[in-house]
């Protein structure tokens, strides 16, 4: 008897495809075309001689001989995925990231949280390298933290946080403000990051208020920089709050409103498209999706 009869791709496609009830989200599971997993689910059901799933409009229906089918190889497929993973991180390339991170994220909110990642997973090696400016849609490093839209040609792309931007300044600057209204804002410096322009605009318009023209908008290449300034008294900043988490702490900025400016800008994890992760990457993944979901800085 064969140890496996049949293609293990044809079994990962049944696989991906009876968890989701779906060739194209099996597909994007497994980085393969819809074509190729409906193909692959033919030729096993041709091989068994037996209907494995029901077609329907709204996707796939399992049938009886298909949950027979997978109840019995989810036991044997997840042994196998522990193996391989096993045998995988033997080797230092899965074993390590090469993570490209935007400087002032990684210095305010993920460095502060990455000992608990390396106390999980001991035997996962991160390398952290600041990102360059440049907006090359490629990358050289196993992954990346970048700040954007979430839109890169040829990149997949998860969402951490930041889309929410807050009023903020230093208390001595909020106690020289006669209100907290929006028209009390164009008496004081009004500070911007390069990356996130109009801004400002964006949130005047919303309170309504129309005289706003960028004249006392005074605008910083490095959000580390406009921190800086923010301490220093300088003006009134969006910032988003993991960068600020400590100092909000600590009381040495503070919110001048608790609601937030929600945009489409924010912090993501991104790598290729047409790069298999690794296991190493894919725990990290995982570690940081949960991390980000759990903070209160979202």
């Amino acid at each position: 008897m064969q140890l496996f009869p049949h293609s293990l791709t044809g079994i990962r496609a049944f696989n991906a495809a009876a968890k989701h009830l779906s060739c194209s989200r099996a597909a994007e599971e497994l980085f393969l075309t819809q074509s190729a997993v409906s193909k692959n689910l033919q030729s096993l059901e041709e091989y068994l001689g037996v209907k494995l799933f029901t077609r329907v409009h709204q996707g796939l229906v399992l049938t009886d001989a298909g949950t027979t089918y997978w109840e019995a190889i989810k036991p044997v497929l997840s042994m196998l995925a522990d193996a391989t993973e096993k045998a995988r991180m033997l080797d230092p390339d899965h074993a390590a990231i090469y993570l490209g991170v935007q400087a002032t994220f990684g210095e305010k909110w993920l460095m502060r949280r990455i000992g608990e990642f390396a106390r999980r997973y001991p035997d996962v090696v991160v390398q952290f390298a600041p990102r360059p400016g440049a907006t090359s849609e490629r990358t050289a490093f196993s992954a990346e933290i970048r700040a954007g839209r979430g839109t890169w040609n040829g990149m997949h792309a998860h969402y951490l946080m930041g889309q929410e931007l807050f009023l903020v300044c230093s208390p001595a600057l909020a106690s020289g403000m006669q209100e907290r209204g929006a028209a009390e804002l164009l008496r004081f410096r009004l500070l911007e990051h390069v990356d996130l322009p109009q801004m400002w605009d964006r949130w005047f318009s919303a309170q309504q208020v129309r005289i706003y023209d960028g004249r006392n908008t005074q605008r910083y290449e490095r959000f580390s920089v406009m921190i800086s300034a923010l301490l220093a008294g300088l003006g009134i900043a969006l910032m988003a709050r993991c960068l600020i988490e400590e100092e909000l702490r600590e009381g040495t900025l503070i919110l001048l409103v608790e609601q937030p400016m929600k945009t489409e800008y924010g912090y993501y994890l991104v790598y290729p498209r047409d790069q298999y992760p690794s296991i190493a990457l894919e725990r990290f993944s995982d570690w940081l999706l949960e991390t980000c979901a759990e903070s209160t800085a979202c």
